[in-house]
């Protein structure tokens, strides 16, 4: 392959991956869970949620089954009505692998008070290409706020709306 090819490989293989957050985002708000472990995770895909100041325990699923199963009965109970957001995208690709982070928004409603909330955070990733298409390796997800929109994320940080506390 030419330099030229090389860089327009490149080129391509970032834009498919921005298109895989993107559809992860579309497919999470929509409660498209089983699609979504489809389209967007390899099958021994590693998830990992976390609060940036490590006041809650990481949740960690392994493989298609545990992803399915985190975003079935752990997000879908958690936050509806969700619209989420990436920006700031920065991807390194190395053939047939990647990695890269970008920031995320979210607003929802908690379904056991009805509020409104608001988020913020990080995702760290790890790509990798398999007959073609581009997939999660891993998705650390690193919250860096949750709140309710009336509190704001200053006054209520970290999930205490999740949690009650």
């Amino acid at each position: 392959m030419t330099s030229f090819e090389q860089r327009l490989q490149r080129i391509e293989d970032r834009h498919r991956i921005e298109e895989l957050r993107a559809t992860y985002c579309f497919l999470v708000d929509d409660g498209r869970f089983d699609e979504l472990v489809d389209r967007c995770f390899a099958a021994d895909a590693r998830c990992d949620f976390r609060d940036a100041h490590g006041v809650i325990a990481p949740l960690i699923s392994t493989g298609r089954a545990e992803i399915l199963t985190f975003f079935t009965q752990v997000v879908a109970s958690l936050l509806h009505d969700m619209c989420h957001t990436v920006h700031n995208h920065r991807i390194v690709v190395d053939g047939d692998s990647a990695h890269g982070d970008c920031y995320f928004e979210l607003t929802a409603m908690h379904p056991a008070t009805n509020e409104a909330v608001v988020g913020a955070g990080r995702y760290c990733d790890r790509y990798r290409r398999v007959e073609g298409a581009w997939y999660f390796a891993e998705r650390v997800a690193i919250i860096a706020h949750m709140a309710p929109l009336d509190e704001g994320w200053v006054r209520r940080r970290l999930l205490r709306v999740l949690t009650g506390e």
